[in-house]
């Protein structure tokens, strides 16, 4: 499989060099990364301010080879059994980790020739692995500005940066190796659209799109909806650790005289875990309609945000349709738990504060909670 990415990858530098799409072999290792079964994060924004979408790719390459806690065990020989099986499937995990990183080795060893500049720092001693690659292209003819923090690289003007940290150190209390690896790559796009030239979020024209893919849920047996009202007026503080809060943003609201206010309304749909089939099928409708809207609608803000399973415990943004001069924003939040599905769709004015209690509450308005009638 190294030997077969190494050859496609080479066949991927020459064709750029030829003049075809650039940093075809970036893709191309992603694409081995899919095959592999890692799961990669995909993300979209045209907000930077440089007439440009910017496309983000990442993936988490991150294992253990952790001792199981045993509660009870009936006899020495079935712990025996269960440890021997468990440094079967860790030796697999490990074997299928390195032939990850060494494919991300070649690949920025290869690119670094290309790029305008790259940077590649490991350090092994004693069961301790840091790994630090950057490469970065340059916009057109200008300079890059770069940053350098101990052994970090940051490009601030590229047009394409990818980048690989990847730590290994032994974990005395689960007493096994912990692998945390981390790749991004992201690139701009031109799309000659000027800041000015933007246009607010369409949020009504949004939902008339995907309200088709909504109806037939609804008549799922157990699928509630739920109006959302939470508010908080200017003054009023509430602490997201010891008050009522699960998430707040942080950007200043020009929203109510800068006082940071906001007031979120929408609906909640919940999904019971019985209908796992028809959440997952609801979730890539939800985002093919979302990702056919923006590129449809390059004019207007927005940051897209997909992986192939649904986010779980904590409501992630599917999209986000950016406040731009003032105007409401939105989001299409998914996460799931034990229970079953949780979707909201928010359009908030100002800033947007989640409660902790968000999928029991009727409203919440300055830390006063009101649950809804049908909560045990």
């Amino acid at each position: 499989m190294k030997k077969l990415f190494t050859l496609v990858l080479l066949v991927a530098i020459c064709l750029t060099a030829q003049g075809q799409q650039p940093n075809e072999q970036l893709r191309q290792l992603e694409d081995y990364f899919r095959q592999q079964g890692y799961r990669i994060r995909h993300t979209q924004s045209n907000f930077q301010g440089n007439e440009a979408v910017r496309h983000t790719f990442q993936v988490m390459l991150t294992e253990n080879t952790f001792v199981p806690t045993f509660v009870q065990v009936p006899s020495e020989e079935v712990r025996q059994m269960v440890l021997s099986k468990r440094d079967s499937v860790n030796a697999q995990r490990m074997k299928k980790l390195e032939q990850a990183t060494d494919s991300i080795r070649t690949a920025f060893a290869m690119l670094g020739k290309q790029a305008s500049e790259s940077y590649m720092y490991e350090y092994h001693k004693e069961g301790v692995d840091t790994i630090k690659y950057s490469l970065a292209f340059r916009q057109d003819d200008d300079s890059l500005l770069t940053t350098r923090i101990k052994n970090n690289v940051y490009f601030s003007n590229a047009r394409e940066v990818a980048s690989f940290d990847y730590h290994q150190s032994y974990d005395s209390i689960h007493q096994g190796d912990i692998m945390l690896g981390n790749y991004i790559h992201w690139c701009d796009e031109p799309n000659g659209i000027a800041y000015d030239a933007m246009k607010p979020f369409d949020i009504a024209a949004f939902e008339v799109l995907i309200q088709p893919v909504l109806k037939p849920v609804k008549k799922l047996k157990g699928v509630k909806t739920y109006p959302v009202y939470w508010r908080h007026d200017k003054g009023f503080d509430d602490d997201i650790v010891n008050g009522h809060l699960s998430h707040k943003t942080t950007r200043h609201s020009t929203y109510g005289d800068n006082s940071h206010t906001g007031l979120t309304t929408g609906t909640y749909y919940f999904i019971p875990a019985q209908y796992e089939t028809e959440a997952n099928t609801l979730y890539e409708q939800l985002d093919s309609i979302a990702y056919n809207y923006i590129n449809r609608h390059p004019e207007q803000p927005y940051e897209y945000d997909f992986t192939k399973r649904i986010p779980v415990q904590n409501p992630a943004d599917l999209l986000r349709g950016i406040s731009y001069k003032d105007s409401d924003e939105y989001h299409l939040k998914w996460t799931r738990d034990d229970v079953g599905f949780h979707i909201l769709f928010l359009t908030t004015q100002g800033e947007l504060w989640i409660p902790r209690d968000w999928r029991k509450l009727k409203s919440y308005i300055n830390g006063k909670l009101i649950y809804r009638k049908d909560v045990k």
